[in-house]
């Protein structure tokens, strides 16, 4: 993980980079597919659109992992946009990919792409767009998934739980107190914190949990100043990054205090050996992936939207190598014992979404 400098520079960078002409794009070629892999029979042309900039170390990069995963395995031609990070650019991002006729299907998601994707499909019915992380339905030329957030932010929650309660990890203070640091004050980041809040007291009803929210998801360096006031101030020992890149601050804090954090959208234990003990993963490469395959077997549900939890492999937490090692053994079974009880449905966790 770069220092906040870095970080501070990378995000300037890639304004500027935007403003100086339009949005900038990378192009995955079929031929890139790797040896032995099949093809499909149709040559199809994928776009992803990205309501912001690369490099985020979750999310967006998730994302960008399924597109290029479906050039490498289905032999697409894929085409990255990123829109970077004035949200009145958007609009016209989409709608140049969507009236440009190049494309068989656009992949783009976020909640804050909502009312933009459904005015775009309205005016170009004939485009076909793959959208996840937010419900579209009634839309013919639309697929939507989104990701049962509030049950991976339980298991976030639980985990926390057992973090700052352990006498077996020397980053934990006696209080019971956890933090959490959202992007922005909106419906499916609140539906988090709730998830979260849940998985917390069902392990110990006594846990509290202190929460902020950046304004964005790029200002790492705010994201930081929170943590850090969250760690010394507030008696916080393990907070969640559910910020996105902004998130990166909260990592670099607890990292650098020799506390806790939990990553989120993709496996951030990496970044901060130890100190990430695991991550909240929405396996969006994976289902996104998923999509495309469907969409070059014409077998696409189109005008639908599909749930992906924990059942279905949508989101869960991140047990790698370094979760194996950092994590206490204890903590480790009981978090599958939680696992295996949401599978099972017998633990029902409340959404704030209708």
């Amino acid at each position: 993980m770069k220092k906040s400098l870095g970080i501070t520079a990378l995000l300037l960078l890639s304004v500027l980079v935007f403003l100086a002409g339009c949005g900038k794009s990378t192009t995955t070629p079929a031929n890139s597919a790797s040896p032995g892999k099949a093809a499909t029979t149709k040559k199809i042309n994928a776009a992803y659109f990205v309501n912001g900039t690369l490099g985020d170390k979750g999310f967006f990069d998730s994302a960008q992992r399924g597109v290029k995963q479906a050039s490498e395995t289905l032999g697409m031609d894929v085409k990255t946009v990123e829109g970077g990070t004035n949200q009145a650019d958007w609009p016209a991002g989409l709608e140049s990919l969507a009236s440009s006729g190049k494309y068989d299907v656009i992949v783009l998601g976020t909640s804050q792409m909502t009312d933009i994707i459904k005015d775009v499909a309205k005016r170009y019915e004939k485009q076909k767009f793959i959208f996840f992380d937010e419900a579209i339905t009634g839309l013919p030329n639309v697929y939507s998934m989104t990701y049962s957030q509030n049950e991976g932010s339980f298991m976030a929650g639980a985990f926390a739980a057992l973090v700052t309660t352990s006498t077996e990890l020397k980053g934990a203070n006696p209080e019971k107190v956890i933090g959490f640091i959202g992007g922005m004050d909106i419906p499916i980041i609140n539906d988090f914190k709730a998830g979260y809040e849940q998985g917390a007291k069902y392990v110990d009803p006594a846990i509290s949990v202190v929460a902020s929210y950046v304004g964005d998801f790029a200002n790492a360096p705010k994201g930081k100043e929170l943590a850090l006031a969250q760690y010394n101030s507030q008696k916080v020992d393990i907070a969640f990054n559910v910020a996105g890149g902004a998130g990166l601050g909260l990592l670099e804090a607890g990292n650098s205090l020799g506390k806790y954090s939990i990553g989120v959208d993709s496996n951030q234990n990496g970044l901060y050996p130890g100190s990430v003990l695991t991550s909240m993963v929405k396996s969006i490469d994976n289902s996104v992936l998923r999509a495309l395959t469907l969409f070059s077997q014409d077998r696409l549900g189109f005008g639908k939207n599909e749930v992906l939890g924990i059942k279905e492999g949508g989101v869960g937490l991140a047990k790698d190598d370094l979760y194996n090692k950092n994590v206490p053994k204890a903590i480790q079974d009981k978090i599958m014992q939680i696992e295996d009880k949401l599978n099972k449905g017998e633990i029902k966790v409340q959404t704030t979404l209708k």
